[in-house]
């Protein structure tokens, strides 16, 4: 190593499975690193609505971020043989070519999952068959020359691991969900997913220089799980610290969820409770979403002839999500605590709510619980069901959420980023300065 190399400020490279403008926690690493000096890249996906940030941030093209593994299981393609045949023209031979990309992608999988059993470091080859799109975050990434790596979630680990080993620097991984029990409700995702991203995620934590969890209690799970020497770094998802004005209830009290608009949320139980809710409440519901989902949420809402008090709002760009939200009363999220992952959930929108100082209805879930009680945020639900939530919100008056929306104003100036981010860095620049050190040895 020259003494330039040593001396120069280090470079950090990020990677998510995400669109990285649009990812609040991806976001605020890449701004820390920037704002202290250091020189900082992205790789991720395209479709961001967010402005970009002022580091580079590269996305995949919107092809290879859509075209799922299976179209290398096609003969000639990779792990196929002989030649590729023309490309079919017709709607029926494209859908039957669909359908058995389909069946080969699916037994691709099974066979992968069968050798995860029976030897769980193949975890890492069967992750690279999931979907292209892993491969071509790669090749973006590659031409990239950092100092350390770090891996968003399990789904970018073996990405970094694999740069990192061809560069000879360091990486860390920071997981956003407990991967290993995300969705364990289902059986079937337990039998072929989970052992394919618990593989991934042992060895991979076995050579990061750094681990970092979103909560206490994802922190323990890992700790546990994998048997580690020492518990990952704990760093909520917090926003950076902005000032609002206290606004007191209007007329209307509005409620708001905010975040992603995906089955598993509550949403539908959050929809039928409205018209159990007193008159003066009335729901927003605002976040990207898949279309044919949106399409039964709202036609949801006019079934039940709640047209006028529940909206489907649209996205707005992730940051502008908390100056929109401080024109809500009450922040809500009603999530069933049917796993793992669940039970430990500490979500970007909890802080997102505070800052905007609305007062907290929010399921009776550990994590999301001890904070709100700590603070005096608002209301627990005590069960994801329309009555349940319908009392959490009428046990609402107008001078409890005032009050409630003053103490998350003032829980905000140590519930924020800025409370977080030095631990992050330090993590992070201690890792580098031993990996230039081995390196100058």
């Amino acid at each position: 190593m020259t003494a330039g190399t040593a001396t120069r400020m280090p470079r950090i490279g990020l990677i998510c499975v995400s669109a990285i403008p649009d990812d609040p926690r991806v976001r605020r690493q890449g701004d820390l690193f920037h704002a202290r000096g250091w020189g900082v890249v992205a790789v991720g996906l395209p479709g961001a609505l967010s402005s970009p940030p002022e580091w580079p941030c590269h996305a995949i093209s919107v092809e290879q971020a859509t075209t799922p593994s299976d179209t290398s299981l096609e003969l000639g393609g990779k792990g196929g043989c002989g030649s590729a045949p023309p490309v079919p023209r017709s709607a029926i031979h494209r859908t039957a070519a669909r359908v058995l990309r389909s069946v080969a992608h699916r037994t691709r999988r099974a066979k992968d999952t069968a050798l995860v059993y029976l030897n769980p470091r193949y975890a890492e080859t069967a992750y690279w068959a999931l979907h292209s799109r892993f491969e071509q975050l790669y090749a973006l990434a590659r031409s990239e020359r950092v100092d350390i790596w770090l891996a968003n979630d399990w789904t970018a680990l073996p990405i970094a691991r694999r740069l990192a080993a061809e560069q000879g620097v360091p990486y860390a991984y920071d997981t956003h969900e407990l991967a290993v029990d995300e969705y364990a409700q289902r059986m079937i995702w337990r039998l072929t997913q989970r052992p394919v991203i618990a593989g991934i995620e042992r060895e991979g934590i076995a050579g990061a220089a750094v681990t970092s969890c979103v909560s206490q209690g994802i922190v323990d799970r890992l700790h546990g799980l994998y048997g580690l020497s020492k518990k990952p770094l704990l760093i909520r998802n917090m926003p950076r610290y902005e000032p609002h004005a206290h606004r007191s209830c209007g007329d209307a009290i509005e409620v708001l969820y905010h975040g992603v608009v995906n089955v598993g949320r509550g949403l539908e139980a959050c929809i039928d409770s409205v018209a159990l809710w007193r008159p003066e409440f009335r729901l927003t519901i605002r976040g990207p979403g898949p279309g044919e989902y949106l399409a039964a949420l709202a036609a949801r809402i006019q079934k039940a002839g709640l047209g006028e008090r529940v909206v489907l709002a649209p996205p707005v760009p992730m940051i502008d999500l908390v100056e929109e939200a401080a024109r809500f009363d009450v922040g809500l999220f009603a999530l069933p605590g049917h796993s793992k992952q669940n039970l430990h959930v500490l979500p970007n929108k909890f802080f997102e709510y505070t800052m905007a100082g609305l007062a907290l209805c929010v399921s009776d879930l550990p994590e999301m619980s001890a904070l709100l009680r700590q603070h005096e945020l608002g209301r627990l639900i005590s069960d994801v069901t329309p009555r349940a939530i319908a009392e959490a919100i009428n046990g609402f008056d107008r001078d409890e959420i005032d009050a409630c929306k003053r103490r998350a104003l003032e829980a905000a100036k140590t519930l924020n980023w800025e409370a977080e981010a030095d631990r992050l860095f330090a993590a992070i620049e201690e890792a580098v300065s031993v990996a230039r050190a081995k390196a100058a040895a």
